[in-house]
């Protein structure tokens, strides 16, 4: 890989179609399952439960960790 030339708008659309592009599945998988936290909370009647809580974490464990891995994978290729 090369460092983008971010000075070209055309390299730069296509630097950040790459980025939009990386990891797609993990923040999806992310939100799903924080979505999925919200309803188990709202719909168990009793707020914050068990279920609820672990799948909120969880959820939010793999969307920070995707940002972290989107971070440094940005920091390699300026790095080039």
């Amino acid at each position: 890989m090369t460092k983008p030339d971010l000075s070209d708008p055309a390299q730069r659309a296509a630097y950040r179609r790459e980025l939009i592009r990386l990891y797609r599945p993990w923040r999806w998988l992310g939100l799903a399952i924080v979505v999925a936290g919200v309803a188990a909370m709202f719909l168990g009647g009793h707020g914050f439960n068990t279920i609820s809580l672990v799948l909120l974490g969880v959820g939010w464990a793999i969307l920070i960790g995707v940002i972290i891995a989107r971070t440094r994978y940005h920091q390699r290729r300026m790095r080039e």
